[in-house]
């Protein structure tokens, strides 16, 4: 079996991305390949997730394998020939492409093994939602989760509402946009980090099922389907949901502030990156005064200084002074596209940092 190696290519590097490494069992380091006519079928799970990627074949084949999937997608990310060939032998898969590569196929039994799915039960909710809502949720709420450590389970998750997505460890990333029903989910990182499979500018069908598992439980599942991908997730149990403080968070983030100031992305972010030079691995503070449209940046100790001057104002600022944790804010900065940011700040508890439907909330550290 031939297959054109840049799609193929694409959607196991966008899995290898995904695939779960803390948990090892047979189901989720296993991926399988399945061909009944002129599609391919990638189907990779960890029990908690089960995704299915469609290639179109030129030729109708019948063809299965089920190998190592860190193994596989690895070594696919990796091609650079135009076509690669598919091929089994005994309980060997082989891979011709750059080189002649063999894989052992994984059975159970006496049968080659095949992945269990997932059903979704009954739908109790649909829509269609952008691929660009799913494609924000992973390119800015998982900034969050990568600037603070989680101390409680929820914290882990995405909230995701008709009205946005929220992440919060030691400060929040809430993204805004708008879905037609209404509805309050929490994602894993797993799950979110498989919204890369789907297409910039695609319409993304989205189903929500509820599946009896005893006489008195019910799973909740939720399916994300184009014509090339499908995602099938359970969700968590939905008692975490009523823990995390959406009207808190949303509120500091929608606030109107004392002080807001427009400054140039590019600039503070290199004055960021020249102070952090000065302090110690372990201190990851350091101040900031504001006076009017100069913000000067300082090392934990004060030695060393930058100043950053203001795009623009909506209202003077006489001599502000906070505390940030720097590395946190040029994280934010840094997975940022934007010209021009907005900073609200002045309640003496936290700065806003907003671009184009995106706010990051990153707390002013108090020092005794």
């Amino acid at each position: 079996m031939i297959l054109k190696t840049l799609e193929f290519k694409e959607a196991c590097q966008n899995i290898l991305f995904a695939i779960d490494n803390k948990d090892v069992s047979l189901f989720n380091e296993t991926l399988e390949l399945v061909a009944n006519g002129d599609t391919l079928n990638l189907n990779i799970t960890n029990r908690e997730y089960y995704v299915t990627v469609k290639f179109n074949l030129e030729t109708a084949e019948n063809f299965k394998a089920s190998v190592n999937a860190k193994t596989f997608l690895s070594l696919i990310s990796k091609i650079t020939t135009e076509t690669l060939e598919l091929s089994t032998e005994g309980n060997k898969l082989k891979v011709k492409a750059n080189g002649n590569y063999v894989m052992p196929l994984i059975f159970n039994g006496n049968e080659m093994l095949s992945l269990p799915t997932i059903d979704l039960g009954t739908v109790t909710n649909e829509m269609e939602i952008s691929s660009d809502i799913l494609l924000s949720i992973l390119a800015n709420n998982s900034k969050e989760l990568l600037r603070g450590i989680p101390v409680r389970d929820v914290q882990k998750y995405y909230y995701v509402d008709e009205l946005g997505a929220i992440t919060f460890t030691s400060g929040a990333c809430v993204t805004s946009f708008s879905l037609p029903n209404q509805i309050k989910m929490l994602l894993s990182d797993k799950v979110v980090k498989l919204f890369k499979l789907f297409k910039s500018d695609n319409t993304v069908k989205f189903e929500m099922g509820q599946l009896p598992i005893s006489d008195t439980i019910v799973q909740t599942n939720v399916k994300f389907t184009t014509n090339k991908v499908s995602l099938i997730a359970k969700l968590s149990d939905s008692s975490l949901i009523s823990s995390v403080p959406v009207e808190a968070i949303r509120g500091m983030a929608n606030k109107s502030y004392p002080h807001t100031l427009v400054v140039d992305r590019g600039l503070l972010l290199q004055a960021l990156n020249r102070i952090i030079l000065f302090n110690d691995e372990n201190k990851t503070y350091g101040n900031i005064e504001i006076n009017n449209s100069i913000i000067t940046i300082k090392d934990f100790n004060n030695n060393s200084t930058e100043s950053v001057t203001t795009a623009g104002n909506t209202n003077q600022v006489e001599q502000y002074h906070l505390i940030l944790d720097l590395k946190n804010l040029r994280l934010i900065l840094d997975g940022c596209i934007d010209q021009y940011v907005t900073m609200c700040f002045g309640d003496n508890r936290a700065v806003v940092i907003k671009k184009q439907g995106v706010s990051d909330i990153i707390p002013e550290v108090r020092v005794n």
